[in-house]
């Protein structure tokens, strides 16, 4: 080997080990000041409230403040646009739902950002159910009394969801589609708003997580028809699912935590690595269960794979409704 050859494969081992280097410090020193960990719904949502009880924790196993930031507003795009703006050290955090991850892409005629281009998946969070609920007087008792009736009387119904192209709405446009019925979807400002509608006799019928629906199942007030996971939801047992109720139909929703794209690989490890460990306790696993939650675990490679194939899936969903936010 000559002296020039020599030299270029010198340098060459040696960025090799410069690079190794650097990261396995990175590794060692991440995080170095406190998080900021942003939430596209407002304080007392429902994705504000799963997140606190694991931001806490978070903060325990790095040895770093985590600060919950809600900025809600735009189906989330407030949020995620703050998160592309911040510098991808692994110190800036964003909590993702569906809506942040794939709807909205499909919902804006000119999205702010491609969350397939534009984010780190580091780990999905937790997922869960819909529920469809009715005021006691409504006349259907079941889903499929509903959807006969739904059928017999096309455009009749309204169904009181959260804001529009929320994961209850969309969740509901997979089940209007599953089924072959024609409603009509009438959004309010927030869930508890929703519920109010409902509550005061406005709209006959609620779609929304079980967590907001199953108190008032239980005081009466409301009667589920059905949840739309793969499993019945704890906070409402005795609601069967669509499948069981004969319809060959699954819709749930989850959430994640995601970070700018260009985020170093140990920070994504280690924030992966963290939040296996603390949805893995039985405690946390109780908690989410409260809020009809389920954790879920995998790799940043699977979490990407997840978010890719959601967008093939409900892209179709939101196209065929011919849905749009602008």
């Amino acid at each position: 080997m000559n002296r020039r050859k020599a030299l270029q494969a010198f340098s060459v081992g040696a960025l090799g080990s410069l690079t190794g280097i650097g990261a396995a410090v990175h590794a060692q020193s991440y995080p170095s000041r406190p998080i900021v960990l942003l939430v596209g719904g407002a304080a007392g949502s429902v994705p504000d409230i799963m997140i606190r009880p694991i931001a806490e924790q978070l903060a325990a196993a790095l040895g770093q403040p985590v600060v919950v930031d809600n900025r809600p507003g735009a189906a989330g795009s407030v949020a995620m646009s703050a998160l592309l703006q911040s510098a991808p050290d692994g110190h800036t955090l964003a909590l993702a739902t569906m809506s942040q991850a794939v709807f909205n892409t499909y919902l804006f005629a000119k999205p702010a950002y491609d969350p397939l281009r534009d984010l780190e998946p580091i780990a999905p969070l937790v997922n869960g159910a819909m529920a469809l609920a009715a005021l006691p007087s409504f006349p259907a008792r079941s889903l499929a009394e509903f959807v006969a009736l739904a059928k017999a009387q096309p455009g009749k119904f309204f169904v009181a969801i959260p804001q529009s192209g929320s994961p209850p709405h969309i969740v509901a446009l997979l089940l209007n589609r599953a089924t072959g019925i024609d409603v009509t979807m009438v959004p309010h400002k927030s869930g508890g708003d929703a519920v109010n509608a409902v509550m005061s006799g406005d709209v006959p019928l609620l779609f929304d997580a079980p967590t907001i629906i199953s108190n008032q199942v239980r005081a009466g007030r409301l009667k589920a028809l059905v949840v739309t996971g793969r499993q019945r939801e704890p906070a409402l047992p005795d609601t069967p699912t669509a499948i069981e109720s004969g319809f060959d139909v699954q819709g749930e929703a989850w959430i994640g935590l995601v970070a700018p794209r260009g985020t170093p690989t140990a920070a994504v490890q280690r924030l992966n690595r963290e939040i296996g460990a603390i949805l893995s306790t039985r405690d946390m696993s109780a908690t989410l269960a409260r809020l009809s939650f389920r954790a879920m675990s995998s790799t940043s490679d699977a979490f990407r794979s997840l978010i890719r194939d959601e967008h093939a899936k409900w892209s179709a969903v939101i196209r065929e409704a011919g849905l749009r936010l602008e």
